[in-house]
This record gives C-alpha cells, structure tokens and sequence, in this order.
C-alpha cells in the first residue's frame, strides 16, 4: 500500500488529504462553534425572559429601561422589538432558523462524502448548494453559494456580540459575547480555505471519475474488436 502510495501522484494526493482534513476538522469546527453559540443563546433567552417577569429577553432589561427611562416602555430603546412575549417568540424562531441554516452548511460542505448530506439538502430545498454533474459539466458556482451562507450565518452570530447577554448563574460563568465573537472570528477566517479546499476535493473526484469513465469505455471498445 506503501509502494503504491509513493510515486509521482503523492504529493497531489498529499494535498487532498490535507484538504479533506481542513474540512473534517476546521470547517465543520467552526460551523459548531456557532451552533452550540445559538443553543446557548436560546437557553439564555428563554431563561432571561422568565427571570424578568415576561419582560423582553436576550438583553438586560434593567439596562434598557433606564435608556427608556420608563420602565413601562413596550419596546427596547432604539429598536421595534418588543418587551412582550412576541420578543421570545421571535427570537426562538430566529435562533431555531439559524440552527437550521449552520446544518445546511456543514451538509454542503460534506454531500460529497455523505450520501445523506444531499439527502438533507434536497429535504430543505436546498440542492442547489452540490452538484452532481460530471467532470466536463460541473460548475463551482456552488460552492461560492455556501460560502455566501456562511458569511450571513457570521454576520448574524457576530450580531449577537453586542446583545450584551449576561448570563446570571454561579461561577463560572459563560461569557457568551465572547464565545460568539471567537465563533464569529474563526468561521469568517475559514470560509476562504474551506472554498479552495473543497474546489480540489470535488475537483479531484470528478477527474477520477472522468478516468475511471474512460478507461471502462477503452476496455469496453477493446472487448468488442
């Protein structure tokens, strides 16, 4: 195995396995980060919104009210959100939608190993994030279309650095702002790899399949004479 390894296509081959490590590891770890940051925000939401008496949860609400200066004010300063129970309800919604968004990511990152990752996509009526075209056809348009998910998805967990979300538990506690900008920070800086990564991964296998298509069609030819 050694032997065959060993020749003029190793360092190519070399190279897509540090591609595919990249994506295994550091691209679908920072697509985590973000997912365990919005479960964190939605435990912290929920359990805010109890905590102030039905109050506007996901900031300090103390805070607001002095910006208000009323503290019977319907709204957040500044914003069209309301204190209400149609905060939370919004919110959960938002949060819930983005878990749902980070896993169509990591699936578009992946459907070329996992059969059930196109299954997924196709289930969300997001197919248009793989291709399954041949060697000859294939365009990686796709590809870019993730990546522009992925730059929302870090647009919107960077977003939530400034809610000022201050969990009140015992030590030690979690400095969710912080964990979102690390998340937010990552994720932004893999993104770029992770497109060249996965253009020679998905580059290589359509060539391999190309090959293997020629060379079955050379021997099928060759039966036949």
């Amino acid at each position: 195995m050694a032997a065959s390894f060993v020749g003029r296509g190793m360092f190519p081959k070399l190279w897509i396995l540090i591609c595919k490590l990249w994506v295994y590891i550091v691209s679908i770890g920072c697509l985590i980060m973000p997912l365990a940051v919005w479960v964190m925000i939605f435990i912290q939401n929920t359990k805010t919104f109890a905590d102030t008496m039905d109050h506007y949860l996901g900031n300090d609400q103390k805070v607001y009210d002095r910006f208000d200066g009323d503290p019977n004010a319907g709204y957040v300063c500044n914003t069209n959100i309301p204190k209400h129970l149609g905060g939370p309800v919004f919110a959960a919604i938002f949060d819930v939608a983005m878990w749902i968004f980070i896993v169509i990511a990591m699936c578009a990152d992946l459907f070329w190993k996992f059969p059930i990752c196109k299954q997924f996509l196709e289930s969300v009526w997001t197919d248009g994030l793989y291709e399954d075209r041949k060697f000859i056809d294939v365009e990686f348009f796709f590809l870019v279309a993730n990546a522009f998910l992925k730059l929302f998805i870090v647009a919107a967990t960077g977003a939530q650095t400034y809610t000022g979300l201050k969990p009140n538990q015992d030590d030690p506690k979690i400095d969710t702002p912080l964990f979102c900008l690390y998340a937010t920070l990552c994720l932004a800086v893999s993104i770029p790899f992770t497109l060249i990564a996965l253009f020679y991964i998905i580059h290589g296998m359509k060539m391999r399949e190309y090959k293997d298509e020629l060379k079955a069609a050379e021997e099928a030819a060759k039966a036949k004479k």
